[in-house]
């Protein structure tokens, strides 16, 4: 039996987590001559799910837990005698690499300064590296990625343009990877007819600066300034915990407390995904995210930034817009354009529907697994 080690950088319930979740949970279902273990980085509202699809798990965290009384001792005696005691973390992925892991699969560049330690231990183990992030992120979070890619085995990316960033930006060999799309949820919703007739406006996704819930703000205070007696709400959906005190203060100051809702995190996004009109994607980057896929089989149009996706590679086919990167102007004349054409809306929306209907787990899992099947030969 073979044996593969999931890291996750953590456990919420946002685009790369709930991809790897939905992995795990088609793999369990599809397979059995494979063991499925995780590392938890970090926790998240998802643990308990994750926890429940594979063998063992391992919590990061537990390294913060105090020492127990003999591992002082002996860290003491070894002091003594003019060892040196190995750390905590060292210790920690020792226990881990102890199942001897055929294939260690690092979901996002996160997860991979603990993967490559665990690799070092094993040394026999193949690593492959799920790649969901586009070069901004990738320079902030792990500014030293180029010092580690020579060291992993494979890559998938969840899109051509999170490929071409690997290739041009860290001299990754173009053979190495391979383009699965991300997928969303598979969904039984249809778009229910609302109560009244008010347009509404969506974006979805954890509130901080790549999402660009500060454009989809000023989107708003543009339209309603230069289309004021317009029926239209723009809805927000995602956790805003950090940033919910300013961002009710900019909504307030700009008198769109009528016009301007964000709701934080639900567990249930699709039910509001139900009542948009149109999707609007304002990330500065964002590698291919699943609440664009969510939104398209729900017959959303989507309008997204161009330089600033992997989704506009589908939109550039139909099924919404692509405007220029940053164009709030542009943006705002997007949505009037919906807003004034709802054959078009429709029209559009069927068409996203159609583009993104084969992204579901059920069709992208499998080749995840030829990935894990193919690397492990």
């Amino acid at each position: 039996m073979k044996k593969v080690l999931f890291i996750a950088h953590q456990a919420t319930r946002t685009g790369a987590p709930l991809i790897l979740l939905h992995l795990l949970k088609w793999l369990n279902k599809n397979t059995s001559d494979y063991q499925f273990d995780i590392l938890m980085l970090d926790g998240g509202g998802i643990k308990d799910d994750f926890a429940a699809e594979c063998n063992n798990v391992y919590l990061y965290s537990e390294l913060h837990k105090a020492p127990k009384f003999s591992i002082v001792l002996k860290k003491r005696l070894l002091t003594k005698l003019g060892l040196k005691p190995k750390n905590k973390e060292r210790l920690f992925l020792e226990k881990i690499s102890q199942n001897k892991y055929d294939l260690i699969y690092a979901n996002t560049i996160l997860s991979i300064p603990v993967a490559i330690k665990i690799k070092s231990i094993i040394q026999d183990s193949k690593l492959v590296l799920h790649v969901h992030e586009l070069n901004t992120v990738i320079k902030m979070a792990l500014p030293s990625f180029k010092d580690y890619s020579g060291l992993i085995d494979r890559f998938i990316a969840v899109s051509n343009k999170v490929k071409n960033n690997l290739v041009e930006n860290y001299n990754v060999n173009p053979n190495l990877v391979n383009v699965v799309h991300a997928f969303g949820s598979s969904t039984s919703l249809t778009h229910k007819l609302k109560d009244n007739d008010t347009f509404i406006v969506g974006a979805s996704g954890s509130v901080y600066w790549a999402k660009g819930h500060d454009i989809f703000i000023l989107i708003a205070n543009q339209f309603v300034k230069k289309y004021p007696n317009l029926k239209i709400k723009f809805v927000w959906v995602g956790d805003h915990s950090e940033n919910k005190i300013i961002i009710e203060q900019d909504i307030f100051k700009l008198g769109l407390t009528d016009k301007v809702i964000f709701v934080g995190e639900v567990h249930n996004p699709e039910k509001y995904y139900q009542d948009f009109d149109v999707f609007l994607l304002t990330s500065r980057e964002d590698s291919f995210p699943m609440v664009c896929i969510e939104n398209a089989k729900l017959m959303n149009p989507i309008i997204c930034f161009e330089k600033a996706s992997g989704t506009a590679e589908i939109i550039d086919k139909g099924g919404g817009c692509v405007v220029p990167y940053l164009d709030i102007k542009a943006m705002v004349e997007k949505i009037k354009f919906y807003y004034d054409n709802p054959n078009k809306r429709k029209e559009d929306g069927e068409m996203a529907q159609q583009l993104f209907s084969e992204l579901s787990p059920e069709k992208i899992c499998p080749l995840l697994y030829e990935q894990i099947v193919s690397i492990l030969k």
